[in-house]
């Protein structure tokens, strides 16, 4: 087990451009004096039309006290834009963190993506789909490591007078079958470059895990390695970050951690 430092100053830089648009913003929070430490592009949830970078403050506070750095990013959201716009800008918010992470004693080549929901297919897609970098000329082998949470690994095509919950899919997708099986994680696993920690929620009331087990299967038949997949007990879609967030200690947030500094 890593030990982690414990309660390290930080310090918090707001609003920070990427881009143009109001959203393509982010905020970084590093562990003060520290030198070369790791740092997480973090990628909210909420099923890609709505959430903000601005409500994860505490978790960039906790991740500095550990003596990692996390950047809060926003991005576009739907019905303004849709795929492949999202994950567009996420890859420009980590290509800024490459670029400058150094300037704020961060290391270039310890970056991680994570994301909750529909950040965690967010972070799945960038750290499996390497055109998004490309396109961005950053280097192939950036991205350290991934830790999707309660994530949609595998986006289906409906139809777009979709009703209910399930219209999030074609709202920002659409309903081309072609860009929502390349939207889909799982159809990009055999390409994983990077080693994963996937978490979900036993207590699952929006029925997302099941997507996750859609990921299980595709990285067992595609042979792919360096996958971890944990449950977290008693923990449902809302609570699972809400508790990493908290002050009180968090074995799921530790294990997040632990998995951050173990890659060398």
């Amino acid at each position: 087990m890593i030990v982690l430092a414990l309660l390290l100053d930080v310090a918090e830089i707001k609003d920070v451009a990427y881009g143009d648009h109001a959203k393509q913003k982010l905020d970084l929070t590093v562990p003060k004096g520290a030198k070369d430490f790791p740092t997480v592009l973090f990628i909210h949830g909420g099923a890609w039309r709505e959430g903000d970078r601005r409500l994860y403050g505490a978790l960039g506070r906790r991740f500095a006290e550990a003596g990692v750095g996390l950047a809060a990013t926003s991005y576009r959201l739907s019905p303004e834009v849709k795929h492949p716009e999202h994950a567009k800008d996420v890859a420009r918010a980590f290509a800024w963190v490459h670029a400058n992470i150094a300037a704020h004693g961060g290391s270039p080549d310890r970056l991680y993506v994570m994301g909750h929901s529909a950040g965690g297919h967010l972070a799945a897609l960038l750290a499996l789909d390497a055109a998004y970098l490309d396109d961005l000329k950053v280097p192939r082998g950036a991205i350290k490591g991934a830790i999707p949470m309660s994530g949609v690994y595998l986006v289906t095509a409906l139809p777009p007078d979709t009703r209910g919950i399930l219209k999030i899919l074609p709202d920002a997708f659409g309903s081309d079958r072609d860009v929502c099986r390349a939207a889909s994680p799982v159809t990009h696993v055999k390409n994983a470059a990077c080693p994963f920690l996937v978490l979900t929620e036993t207590d699952d009331n929006l029925k997302v895990r099941p997507s996750m087990m859609f990921l299980k299967a595709a990285v067992e038949r595609s042979g792919a390695k360096g996958f971890e997949f944990v449950d977290a007990e008693g923990r449902d879609h809302f609570s699972i970050i809400a508790r990493m967030m908290g002050e009180a200690e968090d074995p799921y947030r530790q294990r997040v951690l632990e998995f951050v500094l173990a890659q060398r």
